[in-house]
Order: structure tokens, then sequence, then C-alpha cells
């Protein structure tokens, strides 16, 4: 599925850029003043803002490309919308199918772009 505009779902453009590994036009699908919130850190999390978010997006898709070569499949459910907040859960499955860590993104929407990406893990 492609998406001529982000605002027309900003959640699946930004799996679908994810997906061709579009860092760019992936962090495009965020508000100027979006934030990416991951479960670990000292905060608690470690908030990365927008500027930060192109870095941190480029880490994450090597990463996924590291657990690929091993076999490990990143698997993510039907997006929920629920008002503005789309919910989407993610698993690894390790090569025998087994679930090694789940998680749950919440995102928060905002003027057709992603205003927060809450990340929920349990490894």
């Amino acid at each position: 599925m492609t998406f001529d505009s982000v605002a027309a779902d900003p959640v699946a453009a930004f799996f679908e850029r994810c997906a061709r590994d579009d860092v760019d036009g992936a962090v495009a699908c965020f508000a100027d003043d979006g934030v990416w919130i991951m479960p670990e850190g000292p905060e608690p999390g470690t908030t990365y803002r927008r500027d930060q978010i192109k870095d941190h997006l480029a880490g994450m898709i090597e990463a996924r490309k590291k657990l690929e070569a091993q076999q490990v499949q990143v698997w993510f459910g039907e997006p929920l919308r629920v008002a503005d907040r789309v919910i989407v859960e993610s698993r690894l499955l390790d090569a025998d199918g087994r679930v090694t860590d789940r998680g749950v993104d919440i995102f928060t929407l905002k003027d057709g772009l992603i205003a927060v990406k809450d990340v929920f893990r349990k490894a």
C-alpha cells in the first residue's frame, strides 16, 4: 500500500517507510515537536526529539537487519485507532517461531502527524 500523503494515515506511512529503510520519509511522519519515547533510560525511558529521531531510527533499522540475519522475525499487528491514538502490537519471533520479546507502541496524532510514539516493551 502506498500513501500519497502522510496525513492520510501517518502511522501506516511511518511503518511503510521504515520497511523500505526510508529514514527521512519516516521522520517526516512526525510533527516538528514530535517525540519518540523508548522504554529504556533515565527519564523513565529515553525521549528522542524530532532532531534526534533520524539517528535513532537509523540505529533501529540496523538492529532489525541484524535480527533478520539471525532469522529473528519482527512482527507488527494491525494498527488500532482510538480517537487521536493508534496502538500497534509488536513481537520478535526466533527461528522456531517462539516469542522472545513483546511490545506495544502508542502513537498520539496531532494535525495529521505523529506527536508522540511511546514504546512499551516486555523482553
